[in-house]
């Protein structure tokens, strides 16, 4: 289990922002569930399996 930094979901709300995606959209694109997504977002996640943490982490890292 990986742990949620705030920097972590930070990044993962002003990238989805700026991609202007909702959450069905960033579901779609990283193969995260939309509820795992809600729920990180909205800060009721504190840890994520590394295969989820792995998704979003990718990307995040993807160029824009």
């Amino acid at each position: 289990m990986k742990v949620l930094t705030e920097q972590f979901k930070t990044n993962l709300i002003v990238k989805k922002a700026k991609s202007r995606l909702n959450i069905g959209q960033l579901s779609e694109i990283t193969g995260v569930n939309r509820v795992t997504l809600s729920n990180i977002i909205n800060g009721k996640t504190e840890t994520l399996q590394e295969k989820t943490f792995n998704k979003l982490n990718d990307w995040l890292l993807e160029e824009v």
